[in-house]
């Protein structure tokens, strides 16, 4: 058989059933209204410090272990492995549909006619042929052998596969970012959530050291009764004092014990001590480096993941358009055939093969396509939209972040010349009540006012910390590996 006799024919049935099904179906071009801002405001750096890994961005080795240790172990992390392994898998898949697909099989069956049927009175007919060979007689019931491949192929019209592998390309690459966003993510929390623990231990030190000057001051004001200078209710006042920062430092030691719990959660273990460096040993802090929003955009794996997810959808709207048009299926097999099995093995007159080719259209269901491709088109729009707002909240992240940074930096500046100041109060005051010179209002003021003002420092400089992991999330930074391992 020369099946290229039938290609112009098969050409011919080709042209008439595109005649008959096509319809100009348009593709929109869509992409973000909106550019990106060339800057942040008053930041104009070229330099970014996102693209530091995290293992030389976090100086504290205590910081970097918990980090370490949160990659490996977290349980969020591995199930979001296996999601980008199910993805890689579904694209190793769609890879495959543009091939053919190969099959080797055996097949056997018996079929025994009825004498009435067609096959039944074919079949005895030819038994009874005197120029039919002894060993070409059909045995009643008849069985028959195949050993062969089967072979089968659709034609990628329309790019209706190519699009398929690349929607499944892109969903594939978008749970990668995916995945990099979660690193992204954990490596911010550990780090906000350990700075956090940096700062209530400070205010634990600062709430001990005033505990430890009340008790001297109540000492004090107890002899100062005996000797008739102050009444009893002055040695209250200072009691009372003392009994508050004792109750404010339970208060701490319980968010400490809270705080310790949510990094072990993080990092995936039972709660343990951590081990941690100190909020003093963070005194100076590298200048907050933004670098460009065109490089944020570029950097941040939820943007990145945005987009991939938007040109799935596109991948999608083609697929969804092809099927307007007609598809062409080809398949064929070879082998060998017969209802015996030395004639299988032995006789080369026992080969077979068949091919055949098929055009199918919509001819009945083009509303059904229409229905699904409108459907395909909505979601397009909606990844475009939803790339769009990530784009536009995560430039807002940066911008308020940065501006923290700022505000945070100008307030620690103030709040230590106020420590300063009130450091010389307290001292004064003592020395003043001492020799007469001052109540024990003025004393009990003076102290707790430097109480307050130490827990407040302490809290900006952890909120500084904090803000500085989180600018350095928010710029895309922590999922790219460190050269240097």
């Amino acid at each position: 058989m020369n099946i290229f006799k039938y290609s112009s024919s098969v050409f011919k049935v080709v042209i008439m059933m595109l005649a008959i099904t096509s319809c100009k179906v348009t593709v929109e071009s869509l992409k973000p209204e909106a550019a990106v801002p060339t800057t942040y405001g008053l930041h104009n750096d070229t330099a970014n410090m996102a693209f530091k890994p995290w293992q030389i961005f976090y100086t504290d080795t205590t910081l970097t272990k918990l980090l370490g240790d949160a990659l490996e172990r977290s349980l969020e992390m591995k199930i979001t492995t296996e999601e980008v392994n199910f993805y890689a898998a579904q694209f190793q898949q769609a890879g495959r549909i543009l091939y053919p697909v190969a099959s080797v099989g055996a097949t056997s069956r018996v079929d025994r006619y009825g004498e009435y049927t067609m096959n039944g009175v074919g079949n005895d007919d030819t038994n009874r042929s005197e120029s039919l060979p002894r060993d070409q007689l059909l045995p009643d019931p008849y069985p028959e052998l195949f050993v062969g491949v089967n072979v089968s192929w659709e034609a990628n019209l329309w790019k209706k596969l190519s699009s398929k592998r690349k929607a499944a390309q892109s969903r594939f690459m978008a749970s990668v970012e995916m995945k990099h966003g979660l690193t992204t993510m954990l490596i911010g929390s550990v780090a906000q959530t350990y700075f956090e623990l940096l700062g209530l231990d400070q205010e634990k030190l600062v709430l001990l050291e005033n505990i430890k000057l009340q008790s001297l001051a109540v000492g004090l004001v107890r002899i100062q009764k005996s000797g008739g200078r102050v009444n009893q209710l002055a040695v209250d006042q200072f009691e009372s004092q003392l009994l508050n920062t004792q109750n404010r430092l339970i208060m701490i030691e319980q968010e400490i014990l809270s705080t310790e719990s949510r990094i072990n959660e993080l990092i995936g273990r039972y709660p343990r001590l951590l081990a941690r460096g100190s909020l003093n040993s963070f005194d100076t802090l590298e200048r907050l480096l933004p670098g460009s929003p065109q490089q944020m955009v570029s950097q941040r794996p939820d943007i990145r993941r945005a987009e991939y997810l938007l040109e799935a959808s596109g991948a999608d709207v083609m697929v969804a358009r092809a099927a307007f048009y007609p598809s062409l299926q080809l398949s064929g097999n070879a082998g060998v055939s017969a209802f015996s099995l030395s004639k299988l093995l032995l006789t080369p007159q026992s080969a077979v093969y068949s091919l055949a080719a098929g055009i199918s259209a919509p001819l009945l269901m083009r509303r059904r396509i229409r229905t699904i491709y409108d459907q395909a088109t909505a979601k397009q729009r909606m990844a475009l939209h939803q790339y769009e707002k990530t784009v536009l909240n995560s430039y807002h992240e940066v911008y308020r972040s940065l501006n923290n940074g700022v505000a945070l930096g100008k307030q620690i500046s103030v709040k230590k010349r106020e420590v300063l100041i009130l450091d010389r109060a307290v001292v004064n005051s003592k020395d003043l009540f001492d020799v007469g010179f001052a109540n024990y209002l003025e004393v009990i003021n003076a102290q707790q006012r430097r109480l307050e003002v130490g827990l407040e420092l302490a809290t900006l400089r952890k909120l500084q910390l904090q803000n500085f992991a989180l600018v350095y999330r928010a710029l895309g930074g922590g999922w790219t590996q460190s050269k240097v391992e």
